[in-house]
């Protein structure tokens, strides 16, 4: 049997090596976060807006229910839900159909990344 020679090659990890590697994780583990930030506030704005789009949805309904003729014409007063408001804006439509109504609900908020609006609309 051979013996085997040690030329002071130990196998491990020098210092700088460590670092570097501590380094290019630090770098990796702070991108994956900020990722993750990115997509919790992208999910909130998602979630105001599927909540702001039924508010309008529920808003032109409890319209539809209501005498179209007795509501007048105009801006509506604003309605306070949660964190979000509602407005109506009632208009005639055409002189040739005087009965029809354009109603147009517009819901607006704001969040942590600014003020937003939408609205529906629809003829009655």
């Amino acid at each position: 049997m051979k013996k085997l020679q040690v030329d002071g090659n130990r196998g491990g990890f020098t210092l700088i090596e460590v670092l570097i590697a501590s380094v290019l994780m630090a770098i990796l583990l702070v991108g994956v976060g900020l990722f993750f930030t990115n997509i919790i506030k992208q999910s909130d704005v998602v979630d105001d807006q599927t909540r702001a789009m039924e508010l309008a949805r529920q808003g032109l309904e409890e319209i539809r229910t209501q005498d179209i003729m007795s509501l007048p014409m105009g801006d509506s007063s604003v309605e306070d839900i949660e964190k979000f408001h509602r407005y109506y804006i009632v208009s005639g439509v055409d002189s040739l159909y005087p009965t029809a109504r354009h109603i147009e609900c517009i819901v607006y908020w704001t969040d942590a990344s600014g003020s937003d609006t939408l609205s529906f609309s629809s003829i009655f």
